[in-house]
């Protein structure tokens, strides 16, 4: 029995690479060209296909005045924070690029502007760079200016927002926490959902399980495409963005269930090969 069960954690091992193999080959494939119809609040859309050296992007429903990225960085003080601190380029369109320093990683895109009704608005974003770089613990816990709703963890490396999981976001103004801030989800699959942050300004998003059945030949290396996601929240005449991805759940490719199964069968068809040999 023994030589079965390492059978079947090599068949169960293939199959659970090729899965991983899939979703990293996927990696920058879907870029959106037009602005979406399914939210009218500010939003960051990747213009340019994957690069390790830097990224585009294209604002929509706002007029974009203004665009900073954050990179990731090692330190505590204001002055760490500005180091890692840099202009991007931005064109009257809201068209902007984005390159990276000296280290990859994280880096937290943000433009200031007007959003669609006039109001001040701060629509953020994040991009990965797959070049090594420090972690992302200190750009995420520092204190920016403005009224921002950003991540307060993220996806492990290589890893994703998906749906039926929850993430932590927090609300701030300049810094500080807003407690009692409501908090609009909507996603390109038609989903609107309200939360409200705590008395840290702290909100747990619940990403919805939203994804309708795919055709195959939609999907890329082996992976159906992901959807997008836009979080609003306004305190009186000021919005605040965060727009990104999120994929299926750890069990939404029902491949991987049927690379299971076929281990299983064939753990079963392999029973009486291993009695044989034992009586002999």
């Amino acid at each position: 029995m023994k030589r079965l069960y390492i059978l079947f954690a090599v068949m169960l091992g293939l199959v659970l690479s090729h899965q991983a193999s899939a979703q990293h080959a996927g990696h920058g494939a879907r870029k959106t060209l037009e602005a979406p119809a399914w939210t009218k609040s500010p939003v960051l859309f990747s213009a340019s296909g994957f690069s390790r050296k830097g990224a585009s992007y294209q604002a929509y429903y706002m007029h974009a005045m203004e665009a900073t990225a954050y990179a990731s960085y090692d330190g505590e003080t204001p002055e760490h924070l500005q180091a890692a601190t840099q202009n991007v380029s931005l064109d009257d369109n809201g068209k902007l690029s984005l390159g990276i320093g000296a280290d990859g990683g994280y880096y937290l895109v943000r433009v200031v502007g007007h959003g669609p009704e006039g109001e001040e608005a701060i629509a953020t974003t994040l991009k990965y760079f797959s070049k090594p770089g420090p972690a992302p613990r200190d750009l995420l816990n520092a204190g920016r200016p403005g009224f921002e709703i950003a991540p307060a963890i993220l996806p492990r490396e290589h890893s994703r927002f998906r749906e039926n999981e929850t993430w932590p976001f927090r609300v701030r103004m300049d810094g500080a926490p807003v407690p009692g801030a409501l908090v609009l989800l909507e996603t390109s699959n038609g989903s609107k959902i309200e939360f409200k942050t705590d008395e840290q300004g702290f909100v747990d998003i619940v990403l919805p399980g939203d994804f309708a059945d795919i055709p195959k030949d939609q999907w890329r290396h082996g992976r159906p495409p992901s959807s997008q996601f836009v979080l609003s929240v306004r305190d009186g005449a000021l919005l605040a963005t965060f727009n990104g991805d999120y994929s299926l759940d750890a069990f939404g490719n029902k491949n991987l269930w049927a690379g299971v199964g076929f281990a299983v069968l064939g753990m079963i068809a392999a029973v009486p090969l291993v009695r044989r040999r034992k009586q002999a």
